[in-house]
């Protein structure tokens, strides 16, 4: 029986960020009786949370996960077609005339020729359809439509057990992984001029720590499909999270079940959504804000089309069909992520462009594949904050933060599987779910301390540009040794207490890279098989000018994967500067291109015989453009390449 579908199979695998999503919690009685003194927390095993985590994220998959049959194009300035009928039939794709908040249009393979395609032959034309898109004079860009997953003191009776909030240090009553938050609420709770949006699951509004919040202000729920909304229909005003778990084979043959996260509230409950200094249940960072729920995935994930247009609602601009935003947020939340860099996803950094020009600071999760967050999006995109994930000791969680040169700062993700408090839980991080209360731990968990602090420090200093933001942030943070950090963790350890201090002037914006240089690398995806080479070309610009005479830095971030060569080259008269990419064994890697202080970053998939399928239990599945939507075609089980 088919269904309708906007992800892959693989998709549920693909990604990354809701690391230690536990099954889904019994009533707790601390919701039938919120006055108890006592907090009951779900109890979920560390062993049941590690093989959550390797079922759940596992390993980046063989090639970043997509709808297939659909590409994203964005004319240039002026054109308001890109192709006449004529080619449309030959290419065998069709269009609609509405557009995405980014102004792009979406082709779709058409159903007949849809149906008849095997999963690789659909993904492949996919490709094929991106590349001959992207090669026309009169496009700006074209890509796939990427697959996103789930990334004064209060008397609430579990703070006490919230240790990613207590001060840091050894001291009785101190944490080494804490971010010094008591001594701020002393004299900064929060502003309800601030909005923070948490583009995620959406929220539940009955949960008894929520219920009558002033914080919640509200949202919208931008999930465009009914199978993957779960709510009985499309976008609508009603961000409420319904679950997001599935039955064995919903996401496709052979899918295995997951159960309901309620990510969105967890993260939105570390900012500051319940009512924080009640007598119930735990704390938020900010006990006056303004929270919004933006919901974004459902079922088996979310689409990069619904969530860039999140991204931009979320931010006060406008959406087609979808009424303004009342209240624009200040900050945006996504604890979420996406396999691919975020070189491949134009439409996804143009969203935040727009966003940070609206004076909106995005933050975002370095996702959970324990490698270099450079190779994911949003987490590699310019202009984010992008948070790895600590645990009690306040070292970097390496069995699954992302980490590298593009993270911005560490902040408590929590460790389920380690008790360095000593208390006899797990070092999860503590937060709101549905029935109760429960300990997850992620770089989901770790980015909402980062916006959470972010709403005290615009509370208190409201002129504050995104960029002036992120310098203060990485200036005050507590720096980390190697042994803390044996891989790039940024700044240091989020510091809430110094990042409020306010004692001096706001730092400038960074700089810009020297001579205003832009790097584009090409292709940006790039799939050999074992023993095949491709060649990359790095463009290095300025102002549109080409740079001859610069120095380029190869690199890749998986050497076993695939190997570049040379290391460094100078670019020509053109601007221009080649890498030979080789293949040695079946993986992905990134491979980046840097000069003069900017960089981009092209997916390199290596596959043992040919281009890869997204999978899950090794069953593929095929999703079709039919009406306007997408329905899973259920193809038989086949053996991994």
């Amino acid at each position: 029986m088919s269904r309708r579908l906007a992800v892959l199979a693989g998709a549920a695998a693909a990604v990354l960020l809701a690391a230690c999503q536990p099954r889904t919690p019994a009533p707790a009685t601390q919701a039938s009786a919120p006055a108890a003194p006592a907090l009951q927390v779900q109890a979920i095993s560390p062993e049941e949370v590690a093989r959550l985590f390797e079922r759940r994220v596992g390993q980046p998959p063989a090639a970043a996960a997509f709808v297939p049959g659909q590409v994203i194009v964005k004319l240039k300035a002026g054109r308001t077609t890109a192709m006449a009928a004529p080619e449309l039939r030959r290419l065998q794709i069709e269009t609609d005339e509405q557009l995405t908040s980014g102004g792009e249009r979406i082709y779709r393979v058409q159903p007949a020729v849809a149906r008849a395609m095997e999963p690789q032959a659909m993904r492949e034309r996919t490709l094929e359809l991106v590349r001959t898109m992207a090669a026309r004079p009169d496009v700006e860009y074209a890509q796939p439509n990427f697959i996103f997953q789930i990334g004064a003191v209060p008397n609430d009776p579990g703070f006490v057990q919230q240790w990613h909030y207590q001060d840091n240090g050894s001291a009785a009553g101190q944490v080494p992984g804490g971010i010094n938050l008591p001594q701020v609420w002393e004299t900064n709770k929060g502003s309800a001029n601030v909005v923070v949006a948490v583009i995620d699951t959406g929220i539940l509004p009955a949960h008894p720590d929520i219920t009558g919040s002033p914080n919640l202000v509200p949202g919208y729920d931008m999930i465009s499909d009914a199978f993957i909304a779960n709510d009985g229909g499309g976008r609508d005003n009603d961000p409420t999270d319904p679950g997001d778990g599935f039955a064995a084979g919903e996401c496709g043959p052979g899918s295995q079940p997951q159960p309901n996260s309620w990510h969105g509230t967890h993260v939105a409950g570390t900012v500051g959504v319940g009512n924080t200094n009640n007598g119930v249940g735990v704390a938020g960072i900010n006990w006056a804000v303004k929270l919004q729920a933006v919901r974004v995935l459902g079922k088996c994930g979310g689409t990069m089309v619904d969530i860039n247009d999140g991204i931009r609602w979320a931010a006060g601009l406008p959406v087609p069909g979808v009424p303004t935003n009342a209240t624009p947020a200040k900050v945006i939340n996504m604890s979420l992520g996406g396999n691919s860099p975020c070189s491949a996803s134009p439409a996804t950094q143009a969203a935040i462009n727009d966003a940070i020009a609206a004076g909106t600071t995005v933050v975002v999760a370095a996702g959970n594949s324990a490698a270099d967050a450079s190779g994911f999006l949003p987490a590699g995109c310019n202009g984010v904050i992008t948070v790895a994930a600590s645990d009690a000791r306040g070292f970097l969680v390496t069995r699954y933060s992302n980490f590298g040169p593009r993270v911005d700062i560490l902040a408590p993700g929590g460790d389920t599987q380690r008790d360095d408090t000593g208390d006899g839980q797990n070092d999860g991080v503590l937060s709101m779910v549905q029935g109760g209360y429960a300990r997850y731990n992620g770089t989901s968990m770790a980015s909402p301390h980062v916006a959470g602090v972010v709403a005290l420090m615009l509370a208190a200093r409201p002129t504050l540009t995104p960029a002036q933001v992120l310098a203060e942030l990485k200036a005050q943070a507590m720096p980390r040794n190697a042994t803390q950090c044996p891989r790039p963790c940024g700044a240091g350890l989020l510091n809430a207490r110094a990042a409020l201090g306010g004692g001096s002037p706001p730092p400038p914006p960074p700089p810009p890279p020297p001579d205003g240089a832009m790097v584009a690398l090409a292709p940006s995806t790039a799939t050999l098989n074992i023993g095949a080479s491709t060649t990359l070309v790095a463009s290095v610009s300025a102002a549109g000018a080409p740079l001859a005479g610069k120095t380029v830095t190869f690199a890749s971030t998986n050497a076993a994967v695939a190997t570049v060569s040379p290391a460094t080259a100078t670019t020509d008269s053109t601007g221009q500067a080649r890498v030979m990419v080789a293949g040695l064994t079946p993986g992905t890697s990134s491979v980046s291109a840097a000069a003069e202080g900017a960089q981009a970053a092209a997916a390199i998939t290596v596959a043992a015989k040919v281009s890869a399928l997204s999978w899950a239990g090794g069953v593929a599945i095929a999703v079709l453009a039919v009406l306007g939507g997408l329905r899973a075609k259920r193809l038989r089980a086949a053996p991994r390449p």
